[in-house]
């Protein structure tokens, strides 16, 4: 930005406001703070009825709406505005004031000027290391007399302020990012209890979650079914500084949309039929602390534009209530599915997968990391509480690693469980090892349950693959035909 060396037109309010600003910011080292407050004082002071803060993203050379506020408590996600004036500060690096924009013939034919009755805009660049940040933009939808050449000398003298503070808490941030991956890459050995394995992938895995752990950042866990995700979003709240506050995980998949937003969100008595008293949400229970979203992918278009309202202005509003509360809590959110390809089908938010993926944790596949498979077969058995002499033969043991796994670590739980149900001894053999009575990808479904769960379903499935011959079903199970017969009985079939 050229800096305008007149400034014949501040006003003393104006320039306190600056001194103000300068005091508030420099004892802030957090970019969002400074945003915040930036966005909050400027605000005031021109009168603009909607403020924003537009990160430009230079490698995809795209705007990202970071933060909305408006002066009415509109809606931040049905905020629409002019790509034309982002792309004018970007290209000159200078601010654009349009005192009377519907006149103005630069943008009064603009679709966001025309559908908001957008009068007045003032937006500036935020320059760090001489390229454009991003863009602090403030229009006025009703009234435009503050906005004026006092208005443009005024961010005009405090854009480089607000620019080096940025730049200082960005340099900070780095240099403690950067700190922390050395500790962790000095670490040989770095250890997440809850997670079995030490192979490669996952050591990769566990210096990313020990990282991530520190920051308050969004974090998307992806991979497939099976593979842990739940896993690493606990062990990145027990890594961070809320590890003393509440973790609450909360599944979407499958929720009435009706019944999901009364548990987040919470409700006033009387809010609707069955409210009887007033009920705090997941957001108010969990303050301080961690909410995780299981298969955030599930999330319907309406609670997907009130979940961005909360990442955006840490605040809520109970159903049936006009009350606004703020909130602090960590948001982490899993998915199996590809959300940049639902983003570009136009099924999940653009911007809310902005917010969300600040960060994106991959956690690998059981088939890139099979060297894991014997110790995952030691903590199972374990955790199954066999005799300690239970082995597995070496052609077992063969079958197990050259299988491609496609229902991840949960599957391989389930079959050593099946397995554990088929010997006859202490050995598991490569018999006991059955992967095709059940589609893998139905695993999830079938074995949810309990041991004995497991074993009324495997009996039912043997005895319908043998087309109802109990005897041939004892026998492919190495179990007598009485207790075979017994359990049918019992199991109505």
């Amino acid at each position: 930005m050229k800096l305008d060396l007149t400034y014949d037109k501040l006003q003393p309010s104006q320039l306190y406001a600056i001194n103000t600003m300068t005091r508030q910011m420099a004892s802030i080292a957090d970019e969002e703070n400074i945003l915040e407050i930036i966005l909050n004082e400027l605000m005031k002071e021109t009168g603009a009825e909607v403020g924003a803060f537009i990160y430009y993203d230079k490698t995809y050379n795209r705007f990202d709406r970071r933060t909305i506020k408006t002066s009415d408590n509109q809606d931040p996600s049905k905020i629409e505005f002019s790509q034309t004036i982002f792309r004018k500060v970007l290209e000159s690096k200078e601010a654009v004031l349009s005192f009377d924009t519907l006149a103005d013939e630069n943008y009064s034919k603009k679709r966001s000027v025309i559908l908001n009755k957008i009068h007045a805009i003032l937006a500036f660049p935020l320059i760090i290391k001489n390229e454009v940040y991003g863009i602090l933009y403030f229009d006025s939808r009703k009234n435009r007399q503050s906005f004026n050449e006092s208005s443009r000398q005024f961010l005009s003298f405090f854009a480089p302020i607000a620019s080096l503070t940025l730049e200082q808490a960005l340099n900070k941030k780095y240099v403690e990012s950067e700190n922390i991956l050395l500790k962790n890459q000095l670490e040989q050995d770095v250890k997440i209890p809850a997670i079995i394995g030490e192979s490669s992938a996952m050591q990769r895995l566990f210096i990313l979650i020990a990282k991530v752990a520190k920051s308050d950042a969004s974090v998307i866990i992806s991979g497939e079914n099976g593979t842990g995700k739940d896993l690493a979003a606990n062990a990145i709240h027990d890594l961070s500084n809320r590890k003393d506050k509440p973790y609450i995980a909360q599944y979407i998949g499958n929720i009435p949309s009706t019944i999901l937003e009364s548990e987040l969100f919470g409700y006033k008595k009387g809010a609707f039929t069955g409210a009887d008293s007033d009920k705090i949400g997941l957001f108010e229970a969990v303050e301080g602390g961690t909410l995780f979203f299981d298969e955030i992918g599930d999330l319907n278009p309406e609670l997907q534009a009130k979940l961005l309202r909360v990442l955006q202005n840490k605040e809520i509003k109970r159903l049936g209530e006009n009350i606004i509360r703020k909130v602090n809590v960590r948001i982490l959110a899993a998915t199996n599915k590809d959300l940049a390809a639902m983003v570009r089908e136009g099924t999940f938010r653009q911007d809310l997968y902005f917010r969300l993926n600040v960060i994106n944790i991959v956690v690998p596949p059981l088939r890139e990391r099979k060297s894991d498979i014997p110790l995952l077969i030691d903590h199972f058995l374990k955790k199954a509480d066999v005799p300690s002499e239970l082995r597995l033969s070496k052609s077992a043991l063969n079958k197990l690693m050259n299988y491609s796994w496609p229902g991840n670590v949960r599957q391989l739980e389930n079959i050593l469980n099946r397995a554990l149900i088929l010997i006859t001894n202490l050995i598991i053999e490569e018999e006991n090892i059955q992967f095709d009575d059940i589609d893998s990808e139905k695993l999830d479904e079938y074995f949810s349950g309990t041991m004995e769960d497991m074993k009324n379903l495997l009996i039912s499935q043997r005895i319908k693959a043998f087309s109802g011959n109990k005897t041939k079903a004892a026998d492919s199970l190495k179990i007598s035909l009485r207790s075979l017969q017994a359990k049918a009985k019992e199991l109505g079939i």
